[in-house]
């Protein structure tokens, strides 16, 4: 109750500071961007007030970027293009995915630093009357999809597909038990 409390203040501290003009950049722990809405509603925050003070959310996770030194590329089966979606991202045929290999560069673990894949979700005026009408997350996030977000998924599929990462980092941090 305590560490909820809190961060009730601290939504209500960064309301405050944007209702007199000033840009707040703040951190919620929620399983996407659109989610970020509904827990800022559940925590208490009145819907009036983050519809004119939220202009957009960004979600993010970090995934491993793979040694640019021994990565090794591979065709991916027809079946796991499928499963995954990879065919409506990938710009070539044949499609090419790269794995972990390990080298001395990164210490065997085919893995050198980390990189976000992220989602905007910019506060149209079609969100914020979802918004007001304190719609679910998941319709929230049907709406930014329709007007042009990209999820945190798409977007580690399109850095697996050019290399940065495996479709296997793409796949558990973007997994929602």
């Amino acid at each position: 109750m305590v560490g909820e409390t809190r961060d009730l203040e601290t939504a209500r501290i960064c309301i405050q500071s944007a209702l007199t003009g000033h840009l707040v950049l703040s951190t919620l722990h929620t399983n996407d961007a659109a989610s970020s809405v509904t827990r800022l509603l559940e925590m208490g925050v009145e819907d009036y007030l983050l519809t004119s003070t939220v202009n957009a959310v960004i979600g993010q996770r970090l995934v491993r970027i793979l040694c640019t030194n021994c990565r090794e590329p591979y065709e991916p089966l027809r079946e796991t293009v499928e499963r995954t979606g990879l065919g409506r991202a990938a710009s070539s045929d044949p499609i090419l995915l790269y794995k972990a290999t390990g080298c001395d560069r990164c210490n065997g673990t085919g893995y050198r630093g980390r990189k976000a894949i992220v989602e905007l979700m910019v506060m149209s005026d079609h969100i914020r009357r979802l918004v007001l009408q304190h719609a679910q997350s998941g319709e929230i996030k049907r709406a930014a999809r329709n007007e042009g977000m990209r999820t945190m998924y798409e977007d580690g599929l399109r850095k697996a597909l050019a290399g940065s990462t495996t479709l296997e980092e793409v796949m558990r941090v973007t997994y929602e038990a």
